[in-house]
């Protein structure tokens, strides 16, 4: 029950979050712009979360998980209407980055929540972020059948939202225990030149930059054939899911988990680029999944307590940094050469490679 919760909040910000990339073709058609100019939506998106998990990350303990926690559902609700109603390119952005601002109140507040738990189940809790992506797609072909408006679905997700937020406002939320600490320029410096502080906190980074990357422009890379845009994230989502739920048994099962996987996804990210066929994206959910909850379980084991808040903030704030490079760099690369864009990955996975081959720590 203590991580179900957690998984509540994870699970409703993956819907809003994961409905950016199987809409950049629709948003594309809609405001008739090109591939390289619908960059700059994921873009505002991440950049948004990028600077509230660095906001979060630091003032968590001043502000508590529940105050935390209603903020980022009010930021949520006031993007999603802002995009529903969005006649503009512009306004549009603005709505996803309004939203990007809301989700590091949302993932730093819910992830330290989990890590409070006696039996926190980093699996399971972001198995449930899976189930939003599996989940956001039907969500959108829902909406666009009943209102014939696919940014109708952003409605969806305001009435959600106000639920979670009814149901947050009166239920006990747990003071922040075993990390509360001031923390000053000087203790920021001196978690970063932790050892494990800042291997776990590439490798989280370079796994998120090389994820959001695929994710975000898989649906502009594969050909349209037997499964269309929307089929093939909801299968990717199910797939990845099914292993973020099995990562505590895939742990014990490949002890090499990282550099097993890592390589895996090398041959499937240069099959995805070459053939250009969705089966491979499908698949890469397979390898993809595990991956995040397994490194930062072993952050959060290995970080010290004192630095904990600030690990979770700086997790989803680098990560979202990452992402926002990564799929910024590989949106510019598509339209020119896929061969360019398809690197980017490449070369991610092969640092991380490089780092667990380098440490005992995570393998």
């Amino acid at each position: 029950m203590e991580t179900l919760f957690p998984m509540m909040i994870i699970f409703s910000y993956s819907l809003v979050l994961n409905s950016m990339a199987p809409l950049l073709n629709s948003f594309r058609e809609l405001y008739q712009i090109s591939i390289a100019l619908s960059t700059l939506l994921p873009f505002f998106s991440l950049t948004g979360t990028v600077l509230s998990n660095i906001f979060t990350g630091i003032y968590l303990n001043k502000l508590g998980l529940k105050r935390a926690l209603l903020t980022g559902y009010t930021l949520t609700i006031v993007g999603s209407i802002i995009v529903a109603f969005s006649n503009n390119y512009y306004m549009a952005m603005l709505g996803l980055f309004i939203f990007g601002l809301s989700s590091g109140f949302g993932f730093t507040g819910s992830t330290t929540l989990l890590a409070q738990s006696k039996n926190a189940n980093f699996g399971f809790y972001h198995g449930a972020y899976g189930l939003g992506g599996i989940i956001a797609p039907m969500c959108i072909s829902l909406s666009t059948k009943l209102f014939n408006d696919f940014r109708k679905v952003y409605l969806l997700y305001v009435l959600l939202f106000i639920a979670l937020g009814t149901y947050t406002l009166f239920r006990k939320i747990p003071q922040l225990q075993g990390m509360v600490e001031k923390l000053s320029l000087k203790g920021i410096k001196n978690a970063f030149k932790d050892k494990n502080f800042s291997t776990f906190l590439s490798l989280l980074i370079l796994y998120s930059s090389a994820e959001i990357g695929i994710i975000t422009w898989a649906g502009t890379v594969i050909k349209e054939g037997l499964l269309d845009v929307y089929l093939s994230y909801t299968l990717f989502w199910l797939v990845f899911t099914i292993s973020r739920f099995a990562t505590g048994f895939l742990e014990k099962t490949f002890k090499p988990l990282l550099k097993t996987n890592a390589t895996i996804l090398i041959f499937i990210v240069i099959g995805l680029f070459l053939l250009r066929h969705a089966l491979f994206f499908v698949i890469s959910g397979l390898f993809l999944g595990p991956l995040f909850p397994y490194m930062q379980k072993k952050g959060v084991l290995n970080v010290k307590k004192e630095h904990l808040t600030l690990f979770n903030g700086a997790t989803y704030a680098f990560t979202s940094l990452g992402g926002n490079i990564a799929s910024t760099i590989m949106g510019l690369a598509v339209s020119k050469s896929l061969i360019i864009a398809m690197l980017v990955p490449l070369t991610i996975m092969s640092a991380m490679e490089y780092i667990s081959f380098k440490t005992g720590k995570v393998r």
